[in-house]
């Protein structure tokens, strides 16, 4: 019973799922010799139970930065960072706890590196990721979704 006391989690595989890099404005766009883009990131976490016993669950951290400059889309790049993961926790609040904050943060930076490796080989200068808190992101959407002001997903924008 003192095995159960407190929430656990395991990583069994982490892996990438998928990753994209488009640069619609090359190559005119590197003959800009003073490229300062403008950088939005966009984070999702999606997952999907993968056992009937509620143990195993593949979570995917999806990342889209978009640079522009000037108006000019410079490049778009994607990465769906995912993992499985073995989760041991006695209730669901736990459970989604982990699975929305601890395992985001254990793909981050995995997903990092490869976006960065992405942008790099695109042409772009070197990106860099600050870290996220996605405890935050996670008990923002609870508040909203208690409040009536979201609606309940196993997504987080």
């Amino acid at each position: 019973m003192a095995e159960n006391a407190s929430p656990r989690l395991g990583a069994r595989k982490i892996y990438l799922k998928d990753a994209s890099f488009e640069s619609p404005g090359s190559p005119r766009v590197f003959l800009n010799t003073n490229l300062k883009p403008d950088i939005d990131l966009n984070i999702n976490v999606s997952f999907q139970q993968i056992d009937e016993e509620a143990r195993y669950f593949e979570v995917t951290l999806e990342v889209t930065t978009t640079a522009t400059q000037d108006g000019a889309n410079l490049f778009l790049a994607e990465i769906h960072q995912s993992g499985i993961f073995e989760i041991n926790a006695e209730d669901d609040e736990h459970r989604n706890l982990i699975i929305q904050v601890a395992c985001p943060n254990m793909l981050l930076p995995f997903a990092r590196e490869e976006l960065a490796g992405l942008v790099s080989k695109g042409g772009f200068p070197q990106l860099l990721i600050n870290p996220i808190n996605f405890e935050a992101i996670y008990r923002q959407k609870m508040a909203a979704a208690e409040t009536g002001e979201g609606e309940e997903s196993p997504t987080l924008q």
